[in-house]
């Protein structure tokens, strides 16, 4: 330096980066924002996509997980005390292989179960102060607000619904059922108050208390009973909470935001609830029916039992390993033939839609996984309730102690609502029991009730490739299964316009995709059986028994096996299908194909009677008229045999008027309506022009 010259050196102040343990914070953050939202039009169903956007964010999050733990050296791993029954309820279910039909559902559905413990597993990893937990909670209430406003904007008829109109049948946001959008919002309203205690900003502040507000005026104005039944457990249980480990510090801080959540509270459910007395005058109810009156009617709770009836056959069966995880609904119609045959199901003098679902998460695993399933799962809920008690006890802030008191409630919503309902089966509902258990059991509100180790070295590295090649493999298999989908629809689509050939080449497509296909081998046998190809459309139908067993399943393929000649494996398709009193037009067809099959055997007799009684039942059933004509005509009955196509044909003549006015009048119609119309159209013309000509020499004589 040279003497008498002062050199400054410039200090270079380093900017924070953002971290890879705040990318992971962001990345779940946005998870639960984004999967709530997300739709896709091209596919059949909307809890499907949010499946498969699970699966693909959560593997890069475990990605970046692992990325983030490569660049330290060492990976922390924090595991909760409930992976332990959680592991053991994973052994149950690959035991359940040994009672499934279809093992392809039982990995598929355990593949599923694994994506969405490890995102709880992050979670509870990932939120380590606590304006980790102010963002994650917040990204989803943002969501869970706009699913209802989307919901509320179909119930007043401002955006379009599943059909025409506007009320409650219009809801479906994008959940695709109120039900489902009623249990999320119950869920969601204890947690979500953590906001109101934990934000700093006034502004924010207000805005979540805004949200909650709206979302509970949104649960009274859907009216779904179990989602209430939930919301009121969730509350007791916060009640109880805080009346045993008395946080009153942060009720006291936050006061008078309290007393305003109260009073926005209180006035959301005048105006919003059908019992509420603001409702009649801002014209807000679907009906004037009191919520008291509605409970067991509205939520079909006289319906709700069959399901449960028809597990604990599935369970009676198999009592240990159960029939197959994710196997509930390929076996509920053979199920529900056996459950009719006993003394309580004889009780059933109603039709029982097949259901894919049990409505009871409990019943629903102890058909799927037997008994040690069932063990598995009370294991889970005891662990999970020991380790939230041993964080209550152990934490001394008072603050803190709210937050799990509200979180549990959250859970406590769940596990009461599984009651009635199948929130595990739903992608969005699980994530919301993903968020607040992983928030509950994180570092946030300290180390209780978990186990931790740390991998390094080689080990570490071996661990990052495993997470990459498996997420990877995951993400790829369920992209697959999606574009699958999309194919599967598009067929669908190209069958019901009439475009047999590439229908068939569609679905084709979709099979070579899809890991575990089910319901696009019915609709290939259907575009096989258009085609002429009657051994390949039942093989196909076939294949549906083991995949996709629907009460069309069964008739259609007694159908082709007749027409196929195949009457023994006809008769024995109407047999069952008949033992589980399907829907009358089921009934009524399957009844039609029987008197054929006896035709088919030579037994005229038989089938003459098995349609005379069918006429009797179904008068305005045009085909049956048509067989008994037929029949009659063979005997040498003339005279009866043109009474009965007259009749015949007066009934074909109103209902074709009526299907090309119905066609020649729409101005948008979707496609699978439009192709049902023109199938039916072109079958009443066939009809028709048969009648005519059988006529012709019964007048002329």
């Amino acid at each position: 330096m040279t003497k008498g010259k002062v050199t400054k050196k410039t200090a270079s102040v380093a900017r924070p980066g953002l971290s890879t343990d705040r990318i992971l914070v962001y990345g779940l953050a946005f998870t639960l924002f984004a999967l709530p939202l997300f739709i896709l039009p091209n596919a059949t169903e909307y809890g499907y996509t949010k499946t498969i956007l699970a699966i693909v964010l959560t593997s890069i999050l475990g990605i970046l997980w692992g990325i983030d733990a490569w660049r330290k050296g060492t990976w922390a791993v924090r595991i909760p005390w409930i992976t332990w029954p959680f592991l053991a309820f994973v052994a149950a279910s690959l035991f359940s292989l040994l009672g499934a039909t279809n093992g392809r559902f039982v990995v598929q559905s355990l593949v599923l179960l694994v994506v969405f413990f490890f995102l709880l597993v992050l979670t509870s990893n990932a939120a380590r102060e606590k304006r980790d937990v102010t963002l994650l909670l917040g990204s989803f209430l943002v969501s869970v607000s706009l699913v209802s406003l989307y919901g509320l904007l179909q119930y007043a008829g401002v955006l379009a619904g599943p059909g025409a109109g506007k009320g409650l049948g219009q809801v479906i946001s994008t959940l695709g059922n109120k039900e489902y959008i009623a249990g999320l919002l119950a869920y969601i309203l204890l947690p979500a108050v953590i906001l109101i205690f934990r934000l700093r900003s006034t502004l924010v502040r207000l805005a979540a208390l805004v949200l909650i507000a709206f979302n509970f005026g949104a649960l009274m104005l859907l009216d779904q009973a179990g989602a209430n039944v939930a919301l009121i457990a969730a509350f007791l249980a916060a009640v109880i909470g805080w009346l045993i480990f008395r946080p009153v510090e942060p009720l006291r801080r936050a006061r008078a935001w309290i007393l305003a959540l109260i009073l926005v509270v209180g006035l959301a459910y005048l105006v919003e609830a059908p019992s509420g007395p603001l409702n009649s005058v801002v014209g807000l109810s679907a009906d004037g029916t009191s919520w008291i009156g509605t409970v067991w009617r509205q939520n079909s709770g006289a319906t709700r039992t069959w399901d449960w009836w028809i597990g604990l056959e599935m369970w009676k069966e198999s009592p240990w390993v159960g029939v197959g995880l994710g196997n509930y609904k390929l076996e509920f119609l053979p199920y529900k033939a056996q459950f009719l045959q006993t003394p309580r199901g004889a009780n059933y003098d109603f039709y029982i839609p097949r259901a894919a679902q049990a409505h009871n998460e409990y019943v629903q695993v102890l058909a799927e996984v037997g008994v040690f399933g069932l063990a598995a799962v009370a294991a889970f809920l005891i662990f999970l309730a020991t380790s939230l008690l041993s964080r209550l006890r152990r934490n001394a802030d008072e603050g803190d102690r709210l937050d799990l008191i509200l979180c549990s409630a959250g859970l406590v919503a769940v596990v009461v609502h599984a009651l009635v309902s199948f929130p595990a089966h739903l992608p969005t509902s699980s994530l919301a029991a993903i968020l607040f258990c992983g928030l509950a059991l994180s570092p946030a509100y300290g180390d209780r009730a978990t186990a931790s180790f740390r991998v390094r070295g080689w080990k570490l590295r071996a661990a990052v490739v495993v997470m990459a090649v498996a997420g990877t493999a995951i993400s790829v298999v369920a992209v697959r299964d999606l574009a699958s989908n999309a194919l599967m629809k598009e067929g669908i689509e190209q069958l019901q316009l009439g475009q047999t050939e590439a229908g068939k080449a569609t679905l084709e497509r979709s099979l070579r995709l899809d890991f575990a296909p089910h319901m696009t081998y019915f609709y290939l046998g259907m575009a096989d059986a258009r085609l002429g190809n009657l051994e390949a459309a039942l093989r196909s139908l076939e294949r549906c028994q083991t995949r996709f067993l629907e009460e069309n399943t069964y008739l259609i393929y007694a159908e082709l096996a007749a027409n196929a000649g195949k009457t023994a494996v006809a008769r024995e398709a109407i047999a069952t299908l008949l033992a589980t009193r399907p829907a009358p037009d089921i009934e009524q067809r399957a009844r039609y194909v029987r008197a054929i099959v006896s035709l088919r055997d030579g037994d005229a007799q038989a089938a003459s009677v098995e349609l005379e009684n069918l006429v009797r039942d179904a008068p305005d059933f045009e085909a049956a008229r048509i067989a008994l004509a037929n029949v009659l005509l063979a005997r040498g009955l003339r005279d009866a045999a043109a009474s009965e196509y007259t009749r015949a044909l007066a009934i074909v003549e109103g209902k074709l008027a009526a299907a090309e006015k119905t066609i020649a009048s729409a101005t948008r119609m979707a496609a699978s309506a439009y192709g049902e119309l023109r199938s039916t159209i072109a079958t009443l013309r066939s009809e028709r022009d048969s009648i005519l000509e059988r006529l012709k020499p019964l007048r002329g004589s």
